[in-house]
């Protein structure tokens, strides 16, 4: 009978276990650093300790664009860069004033074709005086609940550092889950920009509006189909830094 050998089990039990996530790639801040993106958008990690400016350069083969993220993938003011500098599709820089320590992600995306090859540089100008304090339903993983179905009134104030609003809404059922916003209070109503999220993607929303219905500034709606009990994100923006008071309303339709 032929021996088994001493080597298979543990072969097997390499087989079986799953490899270690890929650890992120931190940006490089002194020199430069290769990399490659296809579909989806490569990565590189920034821990800030204080307020200030981030610059960042990349050159590739294909066409390319740039992104900063808060660590919810919240696009950051400023934080696009897709100008095909020079003529030139594969070359982008971003410099973005970042107002608080925290933890960032840096995007490489690219616009078109299977596959391109990059070099990256960047640097970051510790910079205290930018520190702004923060909003309290800033971020996606902040928002305010808002129960679909009761209105809730809130305002944004840009000039101090309130330039958009962030709730979670929770369905109970199945159906159409439409959300829309009005001007609330006395003075001109805000200018707003109404977005709405789900599955927990925020570099880009499910739908958007920016109508200004009825030729009211603060009037927007969308709408999104939504399952029981999913979490459903709504951003609300200060356009123009017009801030002010405003209802945020919602309804669903089985």
């Amino acid at each position: 009978m032929p021996r088994s050998s001493p080597f298979v089990p543990a072969l097997l039990l390499a087989l079986a276990v799953p490899a270690a996530a890929q650890a992120p790639t931190p940006l490089p801040l002194t020199g430069s650093a290769q990399g490659t993106v296809a579909d989806e958008a490569t990565e590189f990690t920034l821990t800030a300790k204080s307020a200030g400016v981030l610059t960042v350069a990349v050159q590739g083969t294909g066409d390319l664009a740039l992104q900063l993220v808060d660590e919810d993938g919240q696009v950051l003011p400023d934080g696009t860069a897709d100008r095909d500098m020079n003529g030139n599709e594969g070359t982008e820089l971003l410099s973005a004033r970042l107002t608080e320590a925290g933890a960032y992600r840096v995007r490489v995306r690219l616009q078109g074709g299977s596959s391109a090859t990059f070099t990256i540089a960047a640097t970051y100008l510790a910079f205290p005086a930018f520190q702004r304090a923060g909003d309290p339903d800033r971020r996606p993983a902040l928002a305010k609940a808002a129960p679909v179905g009761k209105p809730l009134d809130d305002a944004l104030d840009p000039e101090n550092g309130d330039v958009w609003d962030w709730f979670v809404l929770k369905p109970t059922q199945d159906g159409t889950l439409t959300v829309v916003t009005r001007p609330s209070g006395q003075g001109d109503p805000p200018d707003l920009q109404l977005e709405i999220f789900t599955d927990g993607k925020f570099s880009g929303p499910a739908d958007r509006s920016d109508q200004d219905m009825q030729s009211n500034s603060a009037n927007e709606s969308v709408s999104v189909n939504v399952r029981a009990g999913q979490a459903v994100h709504v951003k609300v923006t200060s356009n123009f830094s017009r801030g002010g008071r405003y209802r945020l309303s919602s309804s669903l339709a089985p």
